[in-house]
């Protein structure tokens, strides 16, 4: 097929660049194609690791029910190390702590909650550790230790129960004015129809309304 002056300049023109850009195009074409196969992968592979992950946690739910606590403590131990970025894994953690204290192992649910605070990607499940390691160090009587842990809370939602959390240990440690303008501030802090609204009102009322 023969061409005329202006296509074979036009083609000479196209080789010219394919020359000069045709592999740089292809490399780079090649990136792409390579990087959003990987991606692809990525997902696969964490659906996948998320769904063993939660087999798992049912799994580790039975053992808490049946109050396995060595075999639980294990099974959470091996998922922290296999799956530590699943969802599951701080929600296990926190099942450990909980079956743990049930046991009366407060050192092992101690451990555990400092994990989830330290290690979950859930603002939320690190407010609810630091809530209840609050708690058990309150059971320990150390007071100064539970106020730090509830210094501050990261979600909005969780403002309330800090404050009444607070207010709690405030009192024990025999400083009823500071635990009565915490438990104020719960009452405000807290949604009107929270079930533990009225627990707090009447703590405070005892304190004395002031």
């Amino acid at each position: 097929m023969a061409f005329d002056l202006q296509e074979q300049e036009q083609i000479a023109e196209i080789k010219a660049f394919w020359d000069g850009w045709g592999k740089s195009i292809a490399v780079g074409l090649l990136i792409v194609l390579v990087g959003y196969s990987a991606w692809k992968g990525w997902n696969a592979y964490v659906e996948s690791q998320s769904a063993k992950a939660g087999v798992l946690y049912a799994e580790l739910d039975k053992l808490a029910e049946a109050k396995d606590v060595a075999k639980l403590k294990t099974a959470v131990e091996s998922l922290k190390k296999e799956y530590a970025s699943s969802a599951y894994t701080p929600r296990a953690a926190l099942l450990l702590a909980k079956t743990s204290l049930s046991a009366g192992d407060a050192p092992t649910a101690i451990t555990q909650l400092q994990w989830v605070i330290a290690s979950a990607k859930e603002a939320g499940l690190r407010d609810a550790a630091r809530l209840r390691l609050a708690a058990v160090q309150l059971d320990q009587k150390k007071f100064d230790d539970a106020l730090l842990t509830l210094k501050s809370n990261e979600e909005n939602g969780f403002a309330g129960l800090f404050f009444e959390a607070k207010g709690d240990v405030l009192l024990l440690k025999g400083d009823k004015v500071a635990a009565r303008e915490s438990y104020k501030q719960a009452v405000a802090k807290l949604p009107k129809d929270a079930p533990n609204v009225k627990f707090v009102e009447v703590k405070l009322e005892a304190l004395g309304n002031s």
